[in-house]
């Protein structure tokens, strides 16, 4: 039976999508990933969403591409029947409270919300978008969602539930045969997981400790996708499946990067303008940073080439 899977999409905006996409450059630094948070989703991801829900017969739900809807998410919240509604009015309405002030459409970050049913992407990266789609269906296999939401409180439990939902994503990519995008969700997804178990140790250690050892961490994450998808090549060999390669895999994620300030494309324009600005900008003040930024973009708008 075809998947109820509903999505949107934000219409695009320029400034807003670049600023972001910019805001996003520690990020992408520390991921080795220049698809974080880009605010750009292609329809080949979008079909990819669509695919694994219809896989696993996931009825329900909504993906938001994106996008920033605030009164819609409320209605989500409000009309969710999987949730108890006392855990709706409180944890719910909290939850989205959160979700009007951190604005993801500017600041990005890719999540699923179990007490409105949505999953929000910002990156076009498959690896990402399907285990955000995991939660949605680990959340769908519980009988109360909204208690085991609020298990995420218990020191340890969200290791679990990250594990699940990156099972669930890397299986499916295995199943159809994209080995590819298997490959490159292992060197995502093993550092992103490497700050969930930051995250857990920060129950145990003084602040200082955790601060000390944070990027290291994440290093280790980098190292270990690096070293499991090496292993995935190797399975994958002695199955019959070649013409993958690690040096392939990494030149991939280079040209990505490169394509980040092409100047042949008014994204890449754009976001050259954004940087640049801000950092001639804040030679003049800190302000100017911030100044130098929009003048930055808006040049790079105005002088783009015109069609016809």
């Amino acid at each position: 039976m075809p998947t109820t899977l509903t999505i949107s999409r934000g219409a695009p905006i320029p400034l807003v999508d670049t600023t972001g996409n910019f805001l996003s450059l520690t990020n992408k630094l520390l991921f080795l990933n220049a698809d974080l948070d880009s605010h750009y989703i292609d329809e080949e991801l979008e079909r990819s969403v669509l695919a694994f829900a219809d896989h696993h017969d996931i009825e329900g739900g909504h993906v938001r591409l994106n996008e920033y809807a605030p009164l819609d998410e409320l209605g989500r919240v409000l009309t969710n029947g999987r949730v108890n509604i006392l855990l709706r009015l409180t944890f719910g309405l909290l939850g989205w409270i959160g979700y009007v002030l951190m604005v993801n459409r500017l600041f990005g970050g890719d999540h699923y919300n179990p007490f409105a049913d949505t999953v929000n992407l910002f990156s076009n990266h498959r690896g990402i978008a399907l285990h955000e789609m995991g939660h949605l269906l680990d959340f769908r296999r519980r009988q109360f969602p909204g208690l085991y939401s609020l298990l995420r409180l218990v020191p340890g439990v969200a290791l679990y539930q990250e594990y699940l939902a990156s099972l669930y994503a890397v299986e499916y990519l295995d199943h159809v045969g994209d080995h590819e995008e298997e490959l490159r969700a292992y060197r995502i997804l093993f550092p992103a997981y490497s700050t969930y178990v930051l995250g857990f140790l920060a129950y145990l250690l003084p602040n200082q400790v955790i601060r000390s050892i944070a990027l290291p961490f994440v290093v280790l994450g980098h190292v270990l996708g690096h070293v499991y998808a090496q292993k995935r090549i190797d399975a994958l060999a002695e199955r019959g499946v070649d013409g993958l390669s690690m040096s392939a895999q990494w030149k991939g994620e280079i040209r990505r990067a490169e394509q980040l300030f092409s100047m042949k494309t008014q994204k890449g324009r754009l976001l050259a303008g954004m940087f640049v600005g801000s950092v001639v900008g804040s030679s003049v003040c800190g302000v100017g940073t911030v100044i130098g930024a929009v003048v930055g973009c808006a040049v790079a708008w105005w002088t783009r080439p015109r069609e016809g």
